[in-house]
């Protein structure tokens, strides 16, 4: 227990030191980084808003590129991965264990050189520089898809015949009986999926260079350093982009951490 106390408050002491570091000057960074400011100065992080800026977009510009891309694309991308891995489970045609197959293998031996390819594809289909550029996260050839696989294979396919016996169709079945009870999983999923697309600057940086997310906009800053020292504003900056994601983690992280659990009916 001692050793897990010291790792939580050394997670604890970082984010409190990057606060520490947005409420300092720029010289006392420089001079003394760990020591507490001589005044601590919270108009830093409201100056964020004002200096924060990529290609002629504020920080509310940004801000809304990423709710949007990381919201509105991992709900893409979670919808059709579950659709997919529930089609291929709970339905038996020629090559329904296909992806499952191919998946491992791209897991084992990642393909390289396909970026060029990709790009000049999503160019070609006028999703760079576009909202529209969501479409992309629509898949389900992802790592996920097993996940959902595992939780179907599980899953008993006597629920879906009590509602086909009330007459419910294939997609009443599926919308009504079998998602529902995969929500725990959907939004554990979404969740860390979201983290990851929030924190994400390198595809936004490729695909959308004037339509910047936050994180862009905190890298784009961080290489104007080299013409401008305010790592004052870097660090108010990275803590104000953090603070989404330390919220939702702290309200939803049972629904991360723990293990999904299948009710239901009893053999």
């Amino acid at each position: 227990s001692l050793l897990f106390s010291a790792v939580a408050f050394s997670y604890l002491y970082i984010l409190f030191w990057a606060v520490m570091s947005g409420a300092k000057t720029h010289d006392e960074i420089v001079m003394d980084p760990f020591s507490m400011p001589s005044k601590w100065l919270w108009e830093h992080f409201v100056e964020v808003a004002n200096v924060l800026e990529v290609n002629g977009h504020n920080f509310f510009e940004m801000l809304f590129n990423s709710c949007y891309f990381s919201i509105v694309g991992c709900l893409i991308q979670q919808f059709t991965t579950i659709t997919f891995a529930y089609c291929c489970t709970k339905y038996k045609f020629p090559g329904c264990e296909l992806p499952y197959v191919i998946i491992l293998v791209m897991m084992t031996l990642p393909i390289y050189g396909a970026g060029g390819a990709q790009y000049r594809l999503f160019r070609n289909l006028g999703l760079v520089d576009s909202y529209w550029h969501v479409i992309c996260s629509a898949g389900g050839m992802s790592a996920q898809f097993l996940y959902y696989r595992a939780f179907f294979k599980n899953l008993s396919w006597t629920y879906a015949e009590a509602a086909q016996i009330d007459g419910a169709g294939h997609f009443q079945t599926y919308f009504r009986v079998m998602m529902p009870q995969a929500s725990s999983i959907f939004g554990a999923l979404f969740l860390t999926s979201w983290l990851a697309s929030w924190n994400n600057y390198e595809s936004a940086l490729l695909y959308l260079p004037n339509l910047p997310t936050l994180p862009v906009g905190i890298y784009q800053f961080n290489v104007e350093m080299i013409y401008r020292a305010r790592l004052d504003i870097l660090f108010a900056a990275c803590v104000l982009v953090s603070i989404p994601a330390l919220v939702l983690f702290i309200v939803f992280n049972k629904v991360i951490t723990t293990n999904v659990s299948l009710g239901g009916i009893k053999g």
